[in-house]
């Protein structure tokens, strides 16, 4: 057997990972690179999540465009590009820091700029004009009369700075968009010294400036030519992995890792693949942990989303792919920072498309759904650290130890939650932080599925049980012999029909929540 090739966790850079002293694996993504370049100028901006090879990416066409044709032997593009054509690149990364303010801003952008001119040997202090917008636009023309080349310009992570202040309550976001649509300015106005034009993000915003007029950036984020751009697909870890998931249950790999959709074939988000073969092929959530994004929990609630919905959203395609920070959109948000994925795209009749969206796989399932809890609840993660046994207990089928779970949770909200509103008045309260509870541990639930008869409030699924659930608020004290409201409810409506044919047994649970106590008022079940 061959010596595997290194995994290449940590490596930052083409040029390192091509001749970083090891044969690193590295997945040839050359072609829809050839594709992108192949016309004589090009414009185009990439959506992805964070971690998601978006700076590979853009090394990779530093290096293509410096013309260093011994890094790309032995890949698809080495035989198809024209080595003698050499271009000045500048390069723009603006992810190496947490922005908190427009002084950090500020300073980042005059650091890339020195860093471009000390590439070249030039210096930012000689040039006349000043502001950073400017002073981009005279590198690039000083560039192009030097070299007799146009520049190829590449801008990664182009919105951090407005993903790091979207959570401030002042108006920081809107500051920092103003300063980059200074900066980004220098790019439409030194069009006629642009070979090539490359920017990525996470999120496109509008009123940037970038994605109108002349030159206009071609977003190539749901182009289904593009949709492997980023991301491993099934059939690259099958073929270019060699032994690494020898002995790994691929399908347990496929409901942690895979299920980005962009409009072509499902990706896996590379960090995680690489982070479980370090770890010998141990589950965890590996992206997740990496850092989210701090605008999440205030999104949440701003947002007021039931968690549920967050399984079966429909977007327009202008929702989907925009939006302002005076019009905030969290699911598009979401979609676009890899915590949803498109699961259909539907062509309306009247013309352009919709999406169907939902979290992509068990990873972002769990952790997104325990954050969502978190921010519902109020209850601090250090106190839902004995969460898991509620997923144990449904797995022996002890309901007596699931009720104290549920029990044990509700108390654990705490009193300033309900001071301000009526929340523990309403069904829909206790089911969304049922959902989120049950929903992060790994279970399979759904919620508000329609049958014929209503809808059904809530199922889990263990591998021997079906569970149907339905939720009461102040209902009457069930007399003995008497199911209660709840149960009553489920053999009315028949909502465990749909289940009858799963070959699993199936449990029917009544919840009555008490209003005053803001938790269970009692629990019946029933096995069919």
């Amino acid at each position: 057997m061959s010596q595997r090739q290194a995994l290449p966790i940590g490596i930052q850079t083409f040029e390192d990972l091509r001749t970083g002293g090891a044969d690193y694996l590295y997945i040839d993504k050359t072609a829809y690179i050839h594709e992108m370049t192949k016309l004589p100028k090009g414009y185009y901006f990439l959506s992805r999540p964070r971690r998601f090879g978006k700076s590979m990416l853009c090394s990779t066409l530093q290096a293509l465009f410096e013309g260093k044709k011994e890094l790309f032997e032995g890949l698809y593009i080495h035989d198809k590009w024209d080595w003698s054509e050499k271009y000045p690149v500048v390069r723009i990364d603006l992810s190496g820091i947490k922005y908190t303010s427009i002084e950090d801003l500020e300073k980042q952008l005059t650091n890339a700029l020195i860093d471009n001119c000390h590439k070249f040997e030039l210096d930012l202090d000689n040039f006349k004009k000043s502001g950073h917008g400017p002073q981009l636009s005279e590198l690039i023309r000083t560039l192009y009369e030097r070299y007799q080349s146009k520049v190829v310009v590449l801008i990664d992570e182009y919105d951090k700075p407005i993903q790091d202040t979207l959570s401030n309550d002042d108006d920081l976001a809107s500051k920092s968009l103003d300063v980059l649509r200074g900066f980004y300015s220098a790019i439409k106005a030194s069009d006629q010294y642009i070979r090539f034009c490359f920017m990525t993000g996470i999120t496109k915003f509008t009123g940037v400036g970038l994605f109108s007029g002349a030159n206009n950036f071609e977003d190539i984020t749901l182009d289904s030519s593009y949709a492997s751009i980023c991301g491993f697909t099934q059939h690259e870890l099958n073929t270019c992995f060699g032994d690494y998931f020898d002995g790994i249950d691929m399908e347990e790999v496929q409901a942690w890792y895979n299920g980005y959709n962009y409009l072509g074939e499902k990706v896996y988000n590379p960090y995680d693949i690489l982070l479980f073969l370090k770890k010998k092929g141990k589950f965890d959530n590996y992206w997740w942990d990496s850092g989210q994004p701090s605008f999440l929990t205030k999104m949440f609630e701003k947002g007021a989303y039931e968690t549920y919905d967050l399984e079966n959203l429909e977007l327009s395609s202008q929702e989907l792919k925009q939006f302002t920070l005076s019009n905030f959109n969290l699911p598009s948000l979401l979609w676009q920072a890899g915590y949803l994925t498109i699961t259909e795209e539907i062509q309306e009749p009247f013309g352009g498309s919709s999406y169907v969206l939902a979290t992509p796989n068990r990873e972002v399932r769990m952790t997104l759904n325990m954050l969502f809890l978190i921010s519902l609840t109020s209850v601090e993660s250090n106190r839902l650290l004995k969460r898991n046994e509620a997923a144990r207990s449904l797995f022996k089928n002890d309901l007596e130890q699931f009720e104290a779970s549920v029990r044990a949770m509700f108390a654990a909200i705490p009193f300033n939650n309900y001071v301000q509103n009526n929340i523990q008045k309403y069904e829909g309260f206790y089911a969304s932080v049922m959902f989120s509870f049950m929903a992060g541990l790994g279970l399979k639930c759904r919620t508000e599925e329609s049958i014929s008869t209503g809808r059904i409030d809530m199922t889990m699924e263990s591998p021997t049980h079906i569970y149907v659930i339905k939720f009461k608020v102040n209902a009457p004290q069930p007399k003995d012999g008497e199911r209660g409201e709840a149960l009553d409810q489920i053999h009315e409506k028949k909502y465990y029909e749909p289940y009858l044919n799963y070959g699993r047994k199936i449990v029917l649970i009544g919840m009555h929540f008490n209003e005053k106590d803001r938790n269970l008022d009692w629990f019946k079940t029933e096995e069919l």
